[in-house]
C-alpha cells in the first residue's frame, strides 16, 4: 500500500541495508528483505487513521474525561472516562447514540493525560484507547467512509480525503494525509483528478509545508502531468523541475526524493537530463539529494509502468557506483534488480573503495554469491586469492544484516 504499510514508512533508508545471509539463500532473502512496500515511500511515518482504527474496534464511543493519567508500572498511561455515546454504522455512514441507562466508567490508554471530549476505541488485545476529540473532530469520524468502502457517494474512497488535508483542524488534516500515506500507490493515482494541479503547485513552492507532504505532493503532481489538461500538465512538470533545479541542499531536508519521484511519473525517461543539469551523478553533488535520488530510483524500479522501464532504473543506478556513500548500497540495489551484467564494474569497487569503506566489501561477496553465473565464482576465487584475510572476514560480514544507513 502507498500505500504504504506504516511498519515500512519509518525504515525507508534501510530498504537495502540487508545482504546475504548465506549463499543458499542470499538472492530470496535480499529480494524479500529489500524491496518496497506497496506503501508511500515518501510521506514519512504516520498515525493509524481512525477508519483503521474503528475497523478493529468492537465499540466505538464518545465520553468525557473523569481523572488525569496515571501511568502503570510498564509506563502505560491510563486515564479513566465516562461513556456518553455510541457510534454505530447506519446504512449512510455513521451516527452517535445516547447511553442510557449510564454505564460505568472504563480505564483507557493514553498518550498524555488531557481533559474534556475523547474518542474511545475499544480494541482486541488491547482494550480501551482514547484520544482527545472536539465537535468538530467528532464530526469528522462519523463521516468518515468504512474501510472497505470503495465508492462512497459516487466518488472513489480515498478521494472523500483531498478535501480534508488542508483542513485548519490539526487532527483532521493529519488523519486525511495518513489515508493517503498508507494507501497503494495505485489507488493515489487514481484518485488524483480529485487534486486542484494549482494548488499542489503552491504546496511544492511552500518551504514551511512540512516536508514529507511536500514529497506527496510532488508525486501527485508527477500523477497530474500525465493525467491533466495540457496547460496543467505543463505547469505541473514545470513546477516539478523548478523544486529539483532551484532546490537548496539542506541536510535535515526531506521530500525531494518523491519530488524526483514525480519527475520520472511526469517525464519518465526525459527525466534523466534534468537530473543531470543538476549534478546529481557527481561526487561533488549533495549527498542528501543523492540519497533522494536513489530513494526515488526504488520507487520507478516497483513501478515501471507508471515511471520508467526497469532496464531504465539500472541503467540509472549504475550511474550511482561511484558515489562513495552510496557505493554499498547501490551493489545491493543491483543485486535486487538481478543487474548481474554489471558485476566487473561491482568487483572493481574491492581494490578502490573497498578500502575506505568496510561495508562494500561485504556487498560485494553477496552480490557475487548471489549471482547465478560461472563467471561469478571465478570472481569470488580471484579476490580470494588476492588477499584469504580480507576475503573472508567480507564473506562473514555478508552472512550478517548490515546497520542501517543514516538518512
Amino acid at each position: 500500500m502507498i500505500g504504504l504499510k506504516n511498519v515500512m514508512l519509518s525504515i525507508v533508508w534501510m530498504l537495502s541495508d540487508t545482504v546475504f545471509r548465506s549463499v543458499c539463500s542470499s538472492l530470496f532473502l535480499l529480494s524479500a528483505l529489500t524491496s518496497i512496500s506497496s506503501a508511500c515511500p515518501f510521506c514519512g511515518p504516520v498515525e493509524t487513521p481512525l477508519s483503521y482504527g474503528i475497523a478493529r474496534s468492537s465499540d466505538v464511543a464518545i465520553g468525557e474525561s473523569l481523572t488525569e493519567a496515571v501511568a502503570n508500572r510498564q509506563g502505560q498511561r491510563r486515564q479513566s472516562f465516562s461513556l456518553l455515546s455510541r457510534i454505530l454504522p447506519t446504512s449512510s455512514g455513521r451516527k452517535a447514540i445516547s447511553i442510557e441507562p449510564a454505564v460505568p466508567p472504563v480505564e483507557a490508554a493514553v498518550e498524555t493525560t488531557f481533559s474534556g471530549t475523547a474518542l474511545l476505541f475499544n480494541l482486541p488485545a488491547v482494550g480501551w484507547k482514547a484520544i482527545a476529540a472536539d465537535e468538530m473532530f467528532i464530526g469528522y469520524t462519523l463521516q468518515i467512509p468504512l474501510l472497505k468502502q470503495q465508492l462512497f457517494k459516487n466518488e472513489n474512497r480515498l478521494e472523500w480525503f483531498e478535501q480534508w488535508l488542508d483542513h485548519p483542524n490539526h487532527a483532521i488534516s493529519k488523519d486525511a494525509y495518513a489515508e493517503f500515506a498508507l494507501a497503494p500507490f495505485q489507488e493515489v493515482r487514481d484518485s488524483a483528478h480529485a487534486f486542484s494541479s494549482a494548488e499542489v503547485i503552491d504546496h511544492l513552492r511552500d518551504l514551511s509545508l512540512q516536508q514529507q507532504r511536500r514529497g506527496f505532493y510532488g508525486m501527485v503532481a508527477g500523477v497530474l502531468a500525465r493525467q491533466s489538461p495540457k496547460e496543467s500538465q505543463i505547469a505541473c512538470t514545470n513546477a516539478l523541475i523548478r523544486e529539483i533545479t532551484e532546490h537548496q541542499s539542506n541536510d535535515f531536508q526531506a521530500g525531494l526524493d518523491g519530488i524526483m519521484a514525480g519527475l520520472f511519473i511526469a517525464l519518465g525517461e526525459q527525466a534523466l537530463p534534468v537530473l543531470k543539469r543538476k549534478g546529481l551523478f557527481e561526487n561533488t553533488a549533495s549527498p542528501v539529494d543523492q540519497r533522494h535520488l536513489l530513494q526515488a530510483l526504488r520507487f520507478c524500479w516497483e513501478y515501471p509502468s507508471d515511471t520508467v522501464p526497469r532496464t531504465e532504473v539500472i541503467l540509472i543506478t549504475r550511474k550511482l557506483l561511484p558515489v562513495p556513500h552510496l557505493t554499498r548500497e547501490v551493489i545491493v540495489d543491483l543485486s535486487r534488480y538481478q543487474d548481474w551484467d554489471f558485476r566487473n564494474q561491482i568487483v572493481a569497487m574491492w581494490d578502490t573503495l573497498g578500502g575506505e569503506d568496510p561495508l562494500i566489501r561485504p556487498a560485494i561477496v553477496g552480490y557475487l554469491l548471489a549471482c547465478p553465473s560461472e563467471k561469478s565464482a571465478s570472481l569470488l576465487a580471484q579476490l580470494r586469492e588476492k588477499n584469504i584475510e580480507l576475503f573472508e572476514k567480507a564473506q562473514q560480514a555478508a552472512a550478517i544484516p548490515f546497520p542501517a544507513a543514516a538518512p
